[in-house]
């Protein structure tokens, strides 16, 4: 995944995930995953 993203390795891709983000990116995937799947109800606010 570093590599394709343009990155020499996965340490280099680490260290400025953290830098943009705070977090490493496997929290930052434990984080999105506690939030699930948000979709719209449909339902018009009018």
């Amino acid at each position: 995944l570093a590599l394709a993203a343009g990155y020499y390795d996965q340490a280099h891709h680490v260290r400025e995930f953290r830098a943009l983000t705070g977090m490493t990116p496997g929290a930052y995937a434990r984080e999105q995953g506690q939030v699930g799947f948000v979709q719209s109800s449909g339902e018009a606010d009018a």
